[in-house]
């Protein structure tokens, strides 16, 4: 509507102030209205030709030696300035800050230079006019583009922070569970070197062969111990200034540790019921660890997001897997929002698939929420 609104009247005061034929006057309008839907798809070439289409209409007023109205904004009709005006602020919206403010000294510059060679009465009124409302638009232009830039920036890094952090964490819990499988590993690797230092002494006249083959052993034992210990002081040398009260140390949690674990829950106000199916027994300590780390962040997660739940625990001695299972009703009290990073559930799918189990967690058709591990176990440690 805006293109046909500037070739009508267009049109019109073409033909009016150069007393010429309409089919010229409607071919200078059209041409002039053309760029503003061109700038659309091809903003560099509807610039050009909004510029093209400013030079014939002074130069066939001096042919004719016809002055310029008063009014009119020399060297566009008003419908050819509006057309221009709204292709430059276009094309500024579609290419770069630089391109456009070139282009509009390109068009001060031509006008001025068709205002030198022409002098017109008011020539510099419509290129003053157009300076002042192109560069103004030029000015909030940049300024929006600059604004939603940095607001894609903003978004990106945003983006480009929370894929650092999920790495971060993940890193972070796959090095905690190393530490924690190297104190198991350690342990078993200690007592093979021991043993096998202690067992020539058990045997009256060893043969030479046992000796060097238990010597080996223990060698190849201490020599692990000695690089595994290595690989830990590596992991562990971020917190060389943390002081030894920090629990590193310490010997690691198992399920015997399970009602202490409830007990420090109950404190703050849960109800805690446990439930043991299957017949217990002594499983591979990693995955006792597992499996008291999966529930006590499992608890962790109702003390933060459901005070004062009822939580029923459950755990299932199957012939070679152990299922963990902790189960909470919803909050009865308003929970407090607290911070943290949010990757607790996170932590034990890791704990799960590295011991090439399964996590589920999700709420259930009653509304309590659910979390459940399927943990290989293997054969146990006293079989």
């Amino acid at each position: 509507m805006f293109t046909l609104y500037l070739v009508g009247p267009g049109t019109a005061v073409v033909a009016e102030r150069l007393q010429t034929h309409w089919a010229l006057a409607a071919l200078l309008a059209c041409v002039q209205a053309a760029a503003v839907p061109l700038a659309l798809v091809r903003p560099v070439a509807a610039w050009w030709l909004s510029l093209a289409a400013m030079v014939p209409f002074p130069l066939l007023l001096a042919v004719r030696d016809a002055a310029p109205a008063g009014l009119t904004p020399w060297p566009w009709t008003e419908m050819g300035f509006l057309a221009h005006l709204t292709v430059t602020l276009l094309v500024a919206w579609r290419v770069s800050a630089r391109l456009s403010v070139a282009q509009w000294l390109v068009t001060l510059l031509v006008g001025t230079a068709l205002g030198a060679a022409l002098s017109p009465e008011g020539a510099g009124k419509g290129l003053l006019a157009f300076g002042m409302l192109s560069g103004g638009g030029l000015v909030l232009l940049a300024a929006v583009r600059g604004r939603k830039e940095a607001q894609r920036q903003l978004r990106r890094q945003e983006e480009l922070t929370e894929i650092e952090r999920f790495r971060r964490t993940l890193l972070e819990e796959r090095a905690r569970i190393a530490r924690e499988l190297h104190d198991v590993v350690a342990h078993h690797m200690s007592v093979v070197a021991v043993q096998a230092e202690a067992a020539p002494f058990l045997v009256e006249d060893p043969p030479e062969a046992m000796r060097e083959s238990l010597g080996s052993i223990r060698r190849n034992a201490l020599a692990a111990l000695t690089e595994m210990r290595h690989i830990l002081g590596m992991m562990r040398s971020d917190d060389a200034g943390a002081s030894s009260k920090d629990g590193r140390y310490a010997p690691q949690p198992t399920l015997a540790n399970l009602d202490e674990l409830v007990g420090n829950v109950q404190a703050v106000g849960l109800t805690v019921k446990t439930e043991i199916s299957g017949t217990p027994r002594v499983l591979p300590h990693h995955v006792e660890l597992s499996a008291f780390r999966i529930t006590q962040e499992a608890l962790s997660n109702v003390v933060r997001h459901a005070p004062g739940a009822k939580v029923h625990i459950e755990l299932g001695y199957g012939e070679r897997d152990l299922v963990v299972r902790v189960v909470n009703t919803p909050a009865t009290v308003p929970a407090q929002r607290l911070s943290g990073s949010g990757h607790g559930v996170l932590g034990m799918r890791e704990r799960a698939s590295m011991l090439g189990g399964t996590l589920h967690v999700g709420v259930m058709e009653d509304g309590r929420f659910e979390v459940r591990a399927l943990l290989p176990t293997g054969a146990s440690e006293d079989s």
